[in-house]
């Protein structure tokens, strides 16, 4: 795993949504940032899921 100053599980769930969006399969992120391609789907998916209910929270109600 690439350790990063800020928050190094954060950074690399960013990483990985990041690379696999731009095209890589998921063996190439888990190469890139030096974890397996599992762990990169999970990094992925804890990034999405963690953006996603910030949007949720930050999301106006209409009614």
């Amino acid at each position: 795993m690439t350790l990063h100053a800020a928050n190094p599980t954060t950074d690399d769930e960013r990483d990985a949504w990041q690379l696999h969006q731009r095209g890589m399969s998921w063996a190439q992120v888990g190469r890139e940032i030096g974890c397996t391609e599992a762990a990169a789907r999970a990094f992925a998916a804890a990034y999405q899921q963690r953006t996603d209910a910030a949007a949720d929270e930050a999301q106006i109600s209409l009614f």
